[in-house]
Order: structure tokens, then sequence, then C-alpha cells
């Protein structure tokens, strides 16, 4: 989520009569009408002295990837590092405002370890920080509260992600959260870098000016991936040692579908989803995805190495992208902290639009591994975490997020201002789909099978999942609804 930050400018007036000129007046700082100091949104809560009492956050460990464990929620000490010493100084403001101390256990393992606690009647954990799937399956086992119910959460204030409020509500609940207390969503945020060298070297179009001209679509994207594929060492085979024009895996096929503006499950007007994938212009928005993600000579997918290597992505493609052997790597944004060392510069584009007369751009957030803010029901004390939390994201609005976008990610990993502009269209613009939290029919998977087999297969595909799709939907509904 991006800070909004209101800033007030003093203005000066002066009488229109004519009058004798006195010549230069020299100019003082106290003369310089200043701007003034941004206007700080503070929370709603009340004063409060919680005795030195502990809040437990379960958080991801190091049994993840490097950069996919937390990072959000507590820092031991200052080292240097941006994110971290802005967050080990918000929780020492906020431990002192309110007299209470922040503890996280890292797991490798944290949705079983929450599910053992929980089955348990253990009020171990105050607040689980977990992925979004995680978050949907504990919902519809009962395990969570609803946000709604709990004392001094206030999910209409900005540093909650409104767009996530109003997209994952189910009926009057919703049971998961996410914004300015937690930024692995943005890590988690799909979009697409480029090599700079290569659009110079080729005499290609300007990235940034197809998306400021309406004109990063797929039909572009997929002419300047195939133009630029290449057979290097001209063995006749396409692989790790060529040039390709996109770096990427199959699940991105479906990130492609959601920046296309497609869905599998709409809300009704009671906030309950409706299948809403089945549309005259999903098979055309396939078409345009297999032209890239289903051809191997001018994509190449992690997925397909899996067998050659321990982990592709670190060892395959990601090398490659630095290398200088793909004109796109398609991937969370999270990836760009592997390229603070590469040597050519490099920028980062939004996910391209269907056709030039799709309004906005839509952003799929990995709801692996993103993060999102969950209570679970044996907390011991709703009101009192309800404050902690909100304080925690009240304050992070100004202070972590702007350590984690101004100073850790515009200035140290992104190399232009060009790509700064466009990481606030792809975090302003993220998309959040109930039927793919749930998997409703397991329509999600559909689209990297195609992409394996180059085959639109989504009538078909459609035709068979359907009933379990609508299935789930009214279990959910059911269970939700009560």
């Amino acid at each position: 989520m991006l800070s909004v930050f209101l800033i007030l400018f003093s203005c000066g007036g002066g009488e229109t009569g004519e009058k004798e000129n006195p010549g230069p007046i020299p100019v003082t700082e106290a003369d310089t009408p200043a701007a003034a100091e941004p206007v700080k949104l503070e929370p709603d809560l009340p004063e409060a002295d919680f005795g030195g009492a502990v809040i437990n956050f379960l958080v991801k460990g190091e049994q993840h990837h490097w950069y996919w464990c937390s990072k959000e929620i507590v820092a031991e000490a200052e080292n240097g590092e941006p994110v971290n010493d802005t967050v080990y100084r918000r929780n020492r403001y906020l431990e002192d405002k309110y007299n209470f101390n922040i503890t996280e256990y890292r797991s490798g393992s944290p949705e079983s370890d929450a599910q053992k606690a929980i089955r348990a009647d253990d009020p171990v954990y105050d607040v689980l920080m977990v992925g979004l799937s995680t978050g949907a399956n504990f919902a519809q086992n009962g395990y969570l509260v609803n946000l709604y119910s709990i004392d001094n959460i206030n999910l209409v204030q900005p540093w909650w992600d409104q767009k996530a409020v109003e997209q994952l509500v189910i009926g009057d609940k919703l049971f998961y959260a996410l914004g300015d207390l937690n930024i692995m969503d943005n890590d988690a945020t799909f979009a697409t870098f480029f090599n700079k060298k290569l659009i110079s070297d080729y005499a290609m179009d300007n990235p940034y000016e197809l998306v400021r001209d309406n004109g990063w679509t797929l039909d572009k994207f997929n002419e300047m991936i195939i133009e630029i594929s290449k057979d290097l060492n001209g063995d006749g085979v396409m692989d790790g040692e060529d040039l390709f024009g996109q770096l990427s895996e199959y699940y991105c096929a479906y990130a492609l579908f959601v920046a296309a503006g497609g869905r599998i499950t709409n809300n009704n007007s009671g906030n309950y989803p409706e299948l809403a994938i089945n549309t005259e212009r999903t098979p055309a928005i396939i078409d345009k995805i297999l032209i890239n993600m289903g051809d191997r000579n001018v994509t190449l997918c992690a997925d397909d190495y899996s067998g050659k290597y321990s982990n592709p992505w670190d060892e395959l493609t990601r090398p490659m992208f630095k290398k200088n052997q793909g004109l796109f790597y398609t991937i969370g944004m999270g990836s760009c902290q592997e390229f603070r060392d590469m040597e050519s510069d490099y920028g980062i584009l939004p996910l391209p639009k269907f056709d030039k007369n799709q309004a906005d751009y839509h952003h799929f957030v990995g709801t692996g591994s993103t993060t999102s803010m969950c209570v679970p029901v044996t907390n011991a004390n709703l009101g009192r975490t309800g404050h902690i939390v909100e304080a925690m994201a009240a304050e992070s609005l100004y202070t972590l997020t702007e350590a984690y976008y101004t100073v850790n990610f515009e200035n140290k990993q992104l190399r232009d201002e060009e790509s700064i502009e466009m990481t606030k269209i792809i975090l302003q613009s993220r998309s959040y789909d109930v039927g793919e939290i749930y998997n409703f029919g397991d329509f999600v998977n559909i689209f990297g099978n195609m992409a394996k087999k180059n085959q639109n297969t989504f009538v078909s595909d459609y035709e068979k999942k359907e009933g379990s799709a609508q299935k789930q939907i009214d279990k959910l509904i059911e269970n939700f609804s009560g």
C-alpha cells in the first residue's frame, strides 16, 4: 500500500497598485513560504496501558526462501537496513506508548503450527501472519475471528488495503486483512522486469513510453518477445544457453489472465462470490497468453527445469536475466532483491493490458507468498489485540511503507525514476479474487496447464469444473452466512 500525504502550502499575496520600485529585496529563509509539515492521520484509539503484556505473532520463518521470510513484525536491533531499523523503531515507540511487548514465533511451517495450537485451544498466538490461501482454509474451518467484530480495528482507514477489504469480504465477514502492517504483499505482487541493454541493442520500443501511451498490451508484449528470441549457440535447441523474450513460470499464465481483466469470481450485491470466469472474452485472453507462455521457443519457464536444478528460479532464470538472456522476466516483485548486483540496467513494468480499450491495470498478488493479518479464535484478549494491531498498522503507514518503498525499493534496487513511476502503477492496481484464494473448481491451475500443453482447452475445462466450483461456493456461503 502506498502512503498518502496531504501537503499544505502557504501562499503570499500583495497589493496591485503601482508603487515606486525599491530595487532588489534580499530574501531570507524566514521570508520564504515553507510547506507545512505533512498531516499525520492518527488512529482513533483510546489511551491505554497494557501493563507490559506480550502480544505474540506467528510469522514465516527460515524454511521459506530468504526473501519470503518475515521482516515486517520484529527486528531485534538496528543494523543499518532501512526496513529492519524502521520496524525496530516503530515497535519501540509503540511499546513505550502503550506499555506492551511484541514478540514473534518464526516458523518454517506456520500453517501447521497455527492449526495445532488452535485445535488444542492453546492461546499462544495472538496474531497469525499467514498466506491468504492459508487464511481462507482457516476461515472455512472456523479457526479465525471476523475482523469486523474486533474492537479498535478500523478497516476503512488507509493503512488497510481497501481493495483487499472490498474484494475479500464474504457477506459481512472479513477474516484476513492486508495493509501497511505487512510489506510482503509488495514482494508477492507480480510484475514484469525488462533488460534495458537488450532494448537498446535491438532498437526496440521504449517500454515506459508504451505504458504512458496506452500501448502496453498483450499484442505488443508478444511481438517484442517473439522478435528478440534467438538460438545463440546455433544448436537448434532453445534452452538455458539461449536468448528468450520472456523468463517466467507457468503460474504466470494466471497472473497474465488477471492482468487482462479476467476473474474467477465477482462478489454480488450481498458480498457473496459468484462465478465470473466463463465470459466470451476469456478464450480470447487465453489465446493471447499462449502466444508467449505456450511457446517454448520464446518463453523459458523455470518449472520445466525442476528435475535438472534444485531451484531453477535461483539457479537458472534469475541468473539468465542478469546475464542478458531474457528481455522480460515476469515474476513477483520480490525478485528485484536478487538483481542488486546486476551489471546491465533493468526496469520494471506493469503486466500488460488485454488491449487499448482496457481502462485499468490489474495485478495479481501471490496468495501463498504474501502475508495477511488473521486473528485466531483462541485469542485471549481481542480488544487489546485490536488496539495494538491497529496502532502498528497506522504507524507503519508513515514508517514501514516509506522505508520499504521510498528508501529500500526506490533508491536501492530500482535504477531510474521511470521504474518508480511504474511501481506506483503496479501497487495501486492490485487485484484480489475470492475464487482464486479458495481455488473453486481448481480453476487457477487450468491456466498453467494450458500453457504447458500450448492448447486453449478453456471451454471443456469449464464444463468439467463448473459443477464442483459451484458446490464449493455454495458451501462457503452456507458456512459464512450464519
